[in-house]
């Protein structure tokens, strides 16, 4: 059994690695001997699609991958022998990074997968779950809709509401610096919580391999 993991967040070990790590873990009590591949977007350099189209080209169909040469294009290729796959990222203005955003063209648009890959999503923003739901739900279901159609089968997502990333606020602009309280409270409370749903979100997803 082999998981792709792909951090789209630029931190290796803040909320949205965290996360990650947490449903990696559940991956590893369910199924100890799984393959685990975990890609850094933020370590690669590459752009979105380039609407060359050489992907959809009727002699190329058979072969699932973008044609476009460059540090990320083993690793598309790669993401469709996966088992299961997990994305993670935080949102920025109102949609993923653009690490992952690039990287989904590339990977979604070639066409869809030749089997069925159970797939999760992890968001964490610092919206609570009403403006969420006022401002980010739309892009978020598009997302939802684009990965059910590559691989044929809905995404388990993970939505980490409200996160506290901060250490130093006095020392940032205007902007940031807020009242923190609440935000910090609610991170204390919830985060542990969010983590301990990441990694349950692990465990089914091996189940979800194992059912198919």
């Amino acid at each position: 059994m082999k998981i792709v993991a792909v951090n789209g967040g630029p931190r290796k070990n803040c909320n949205t690695a965290q996360l990650l790590d947490s449903f990696l873990n559940g991956v590893r009590e369910a199924a100890p001997d799984a393959e685990i591949e975990v890609i850094h977007l933020y370590d690669y350099l590459y752009t979105g699609c380039k609407s060359c189209f050489a992907c959809q080209l009727t002699a190329n169909r058979e072969n699932l991958g973008c044609r476009v040469k460059d540090s990320i294009t083993d690793l598309l290729k790669d993401t469709f022998h996966a088992d299961g796959i997990v994305f993670a990222s935080p949102i920025y203005y109102l949609n993923v990074t653009a690490q992952l955003r690039a990287f989904w063209e590339r990977l979604l648009y070639p066409g869809h997968s030749p089997k069925k890959i159970p797939t999760a999503v992890i968001y964490t923003m610092n919206m609570n779950e009403a403006q969420e739901q006022k401002f980010a739900a739309s892009p978020l279901q598009i997302i939802d809709m684009y990965l059910t159609d590559c691989f044929g089968m809905p995404p388990e997502t993970i939505h980490s509401y409200n996160t506290f990333q901060f250490n130093d606020r006095p020392a940032l602009n205007e902007d940031f610096r807020r009242p923190v309280e609440e935000k910090k409270k609610h991170r204390e409370e919830q985060f542990p919580k969010d983590l301990q749903a990441a990694f349950i979100s692990g465990k089914q997803m091996v189940l979800r391999i194992q059912n198919l």
